[in-house]
């Protein structure tokens, strides 16, 4: 095999050379002794002697956020190379804050695809020099690669120094060896392989081989029951383990070894513990403090009156051990001043669906593909398969008018084969109630398209408001912004009394008939006779909306992420909305935040994703009594949040949070129910299909590593299943309340301030679960403080 590396930039020339070894630096002038070899994007770089060890490096530098500073090389690969990379490098920084202060990777594939926007991020602020590291996994030959060290839209400064692109080496990381979790002789063992391989994992007593465990991939993990092949159970003792890998590219062998010491006995057969309702619980987590107990530590939340508020109760089965028949029972929560009754704690089995790829997210480095956590599946009672982590979601609704105090009570999880797990549970409740209609709009789409695939057409009023009412229960508002039929009348008066606070009227699209959804349509279909159709079918609709005072929550959505050729069209249609109904209008077409442009265009509420919105230009928006709200779809990912099925789960809590923060008026989703991947055509029995579904949420195609987008619901046999992802936008909207009601006795300045130990912009917050309770409870107690 013969590579041909040729790197771009002024004054360096190409080279050929056999194949490059794995590690080998494939970068000119890492350390910038030869600038020339770098390109210099947007204002570029300068070249400094300031560098880690006292020679040169790069500085980027800027006073404000829209620029690009930074430096690049062309990688092109002939024959085209099939390999994982390694990204390296090194970065200071004093005050550096945006969007893009990292190492940034774009990949061109054989067959014409790409890989986009692969990145390490640095931290912003102020620090000394900082390494970043990260692997891009490819599944095609690769034929280019633009390496990018970027600081754009971003202010400060930051300094560059030995940076890295290689083929990744092949080796063993993370790994974790957890002896005697149960309580006797076992091994619970996890690594991770640098690069896909197969594997054999075994644990010998002295030279011989008392268990292997055999795969494919690069998570290794393996768990022992403490028994030698005829089942007879061994003694603890000194073990050691022997890891055995052959990659898939180059056949190339690894042998790793380590020695463990375990105690004796069969053990309880499971471990349990408590985890925050931030943090996914995966299907081969163990705990770092876990004990075999049977009685847990006391699980504590705390809510509002109005609110509820999750916690987790995890359990991993010992090897070759099962809990059958697991049901779970609950009591009432008992407080010097009252109850909060058993019928308002309510649980959940934590399903599974199957993520092929994972996208490289630099916060959870150590997770691995296969079965993920996401649905909450309504059961009756459930088994954990061996060495198998099960989670059971429990929520606590405190009702309107709860009084203050702390409440305390249990819940048990009892297996029909083995000792019952009992779980002390404390809510605090504090002295105030959560509205019942939000502060913050919201247009999450609901879509009958997706419902009618499912459940059948025409929908039954029944099956689409227990729909509306589930998504309501989580502060959301059952919209749909691609609706292109007006919502039932006796619908909106429903949700009106349960919270509504926005709908949209309808999309101006040509109508969707028998199609799933209908997102824009070409210009051409702007006719004079479109035109008056909607006129036809609006001036009825919104006298009645009047007639029954829900005109004031109704806008109009339409022109869906189009351009600059739309914007005549769009004056023209948001004109009539404006001029014949006085009813706002929403899009996130590209549309400048720019209160001239969006008075002459008719925007009424511009609409633009999250990286892309600037604070400073939607506050002068606002000031002209205009609306900027924000959405994310596939993207942005890292470091801006998202609450994508393999984000970190933290992030859909947050972005309440950063909403507040940057004082945006709404927040869009393009869908809840996009029920259009595989496997998307069955209706979920929770209790004859178990936790791992068949059911997709990964997109595929283009996007193999996308999953969850548009999937926040799951489509149930008895109506809708939730989502770990949708209960935390639930908890975070609830988190905005908060933040509402303390702006309104100390100011809406205050308030912001508040949000910062959580969120600083929309790239910069925490994704510590306790820095999240922390500052709600701080929140919470200035709350009571300034109660009359």
């Amino acid at each position: 095999m013969r590579a041909l590396l040729v790197v771009l930039g002024v004054g360096f020339c190409g080279a050929a050379w056999a194949a490059p070894e794995r590690g080998e630096n494939l970068l000119a002038s890492p350390g910038f002794e030869t600038p020339g070899a770098w390109h210099k994007p947007g204002k570029g770089f300068a070249v400094v002697d300031e560098g880690r060890d006292g020679g040169k490096c790069i500085l980027c530098e800027s006073d404000v956020d829209n620029e690009t500073s930074g430096a690049m090389q062309r990688l092109t690969f002939d024959p085209p190379i099939r390999h994982p990379f390694t990204v390296s490098g090194w970065s200071k920084a004093e005050g550096a804050a945006g969007a893009d202060y990292c190492l940034y990777l774009d990949v061109w594939y054989e067959d014409g695809t790409n890989l986009w926007g692969m990145r390490g991020d640095f931290d912003g602020g102020t620090h000394d020099w900082q390494r970043v590291e990260y692997t891009v996994d490819v599944d095609k030959p690769v034929t280019k690669i633009e390496f990018f060290i970027l600081f754009r839209r971003a202010t400060g400064k930051a300094w560059f120094d030995d940076v890295r692109l290689s083929l990744t080496p092949f080796e063993l990381r993370r790994e974790r060896i957890v002896a005697s979790l149960y309580g006797g002789n076992s091994i619970d063992y996890a690594a991770a392989l640098s690069l896909p391989a197969q594997w054999k994992a075994s644990i010998l007593a002295g030279q011989g081989v008392v268990y292997v465990a055999e795969g494919e991939g690069a998570a290794v993990a393996m768990s022992w029951d403490g028994t030698d092949p005829a089942g007879a159970r061994l003694a603890g003792g000194e073990y050691a383990i022997r890891v055995e890998a052959t990659d898939r590219l180059r056949n190339e062998a690894l042998v790793h070894r380590a020695r463990v010491r375990t105690a004796s006995g069969e053990g309880l057969g499971y471990v349990a513990w408590t985890a925050s309702s931030m943090q996914r619980v995966l299907i081969d987590s163990i705990p770092p403090d876990a004990e075999p107990r049977a009685s847990l530590r006391e699980a504590a939340i705390a809510l509002a009156g109005n609110e509820y508020e999750s916690f987790q109760v995890a359990v991993r089965t010992a090897p070759g051990k099962t809990l059958d028949g697991c049901t779970v029972e609950v009591a009432a929560l008992e407080g010097e001043r009252g109850s909060i009754p058993a019928e308002n704690v309510a649980w959940h089995q934590v399903g599974f669906v199957w993520l092929d790829a994972l996208w490289p997210h630099p916060k959870r480095s150590h997770a691995a593909p296969g079965w993920w956590p996401d649905p909450l599946l309504p059961v009756r009672r459930f088994d954990v398969p061996p060495a198998t982590t099960q989670s059971v979601w429990f929520t606590v609704y405190a009702p309107p008018g709860t009084p203050t105090g702390e409440y305390r009570g249990k819940v048990v999880i009892r297996p029909r084969n083995a000792p019952p797990i009992r779980v002390p549970v404390r809510a605090t409740v504090y002295g105030f109630d959560l509205p019942v209609r939000s502060n913050l709009k919201t247009a999450f789409a609901l879509m009958d398209g997706f419902l009618e695939k499912l459940y059948g057409k025409p929908l039954t009023p029944e099956l689409r408001q227990a729909y509306g009412d589930f998504v309501l229960e989580h502060r959301l508002n059952p919209d749909d912004i691609s609706r292109t039929d007006p919502p039932a009348l006796e619908d909106l008066e429903r949700y009106d009394g349960k919270g509504l606070n926005a709908f949209n009227v309808l999309n101006m699209v040509r109508p969707r008939g028998d199609a799933a959804w209908v997102c824009w349509s070409p210009l051409e279909v702007y006719r004079p006779e479109f035109k008056q159709s909607l006129i036809d079918r609006l001036d009825p609709y919104v006298a009645e909306l009047e007639k029954r005072g829900l005109k004031d929550r109704a806008y109009v959505y339409t022109f869906d992420e189009r351009g600059p050729e739309f914007f005549p069209v769009m004056t023209e249609y948001f004109g009539l909305i404006k001029q014949r109904y006085g009813i706002p209008t929403l899009t996130t077409a590209k549309v400048p935040q720019d209160a001239e442009v969006m008075r002459k265009l008719n925007v009424d509420w511009n609409c633009p994703v999250s990286s892309a919105y600037r604070f400073d230009e939607a506050e002068q928006c606002r000031e002209a009594g205009l609306q900027v709200w924000t959405y994310v779809c596939l993207g942005p990912r890292y470091p801006f949040a998202n609450f994508l099925a393999d984000d970190p789960l933290i992030e859909a809590r947050v972005i309440a949070w950063q909403a507040y923060h940057q004082k945006v008026d709404g927040f869009l989703y393009w869908g809840l129910n996009i029920w259009s991947r595989k496997n998307n055509d069955y209706l979920i029995d929770p209790e004859a299909d178990g936790p791992r579904l068949r059911w997709s949420i990964t997109t595929g195609g283009r996007w193999p590593a996308l999953h969850g987008d548009g999937e926040l619901l799951y489509a149930g046999k008895n109506g809708p299943i939730g989502s770990i992802r949708l209960a935390n936008l639930r908890d975070g909207l609830e988190d905005y309340e908060y933040l509402h009601r303390l702006a309104e006795s100390t100011g809406v300045d205050t308030a912001r301030h508040a949000c910062e130990p959580v969120t600083t912009s929309l790239t910069t917050f925490t994704r510590e679960p306790e820095v999240v309770q922390a500052q709600r409870d701080r929140i919470a107690r200035r709350i009571e403080n300034a109660a009359p």
